[in-house]
């Protein structure tokens, strides 16, 4: 299931990256489930969508989904693959 963050801006903004958008739209299978105006809300709808719907994470993004899914959000048995154990560790000594 192809799910995505589609970033809406104005049409003379030549960044490179979009501080700014005019509004982030969730995308599921190529239909429109949400528009929001953040960034954080729309990773947090994509995010408990593909949670709740036991989707799975985009290809690439794995880590970063099980990293927020066990260690910020403690859902699931907590069981940390060796990567995710090590961010872990390394984020509870700063």
């Amino acid at each position: 299931v192809a799910v995505a963050l589609l970033t809406v801006v104005k049409d003379n903004d030549t960044s490179p990256v979009h501080f700014q958008p005019v509004k982030i739209s969730v995308v599921i299978e190529s239909e429109i489930v949400g528009n929001l105006p953040r960034f954080a809300d729309a990773f947090l709808v994509m995010f408990g969508l593909i949670y709740s719907l036991h989707l799975s994470y985009p290809r690439g993004l794995t880590n970063t989904f099980e990293f927020v899914q066990k260690i910020l959000l403690g859902l699931d048995d907590g069981k940390l693959s060796p990567k995710l154990q090590s961010l872990k560790n390394d984020l509870m000594r700063i």
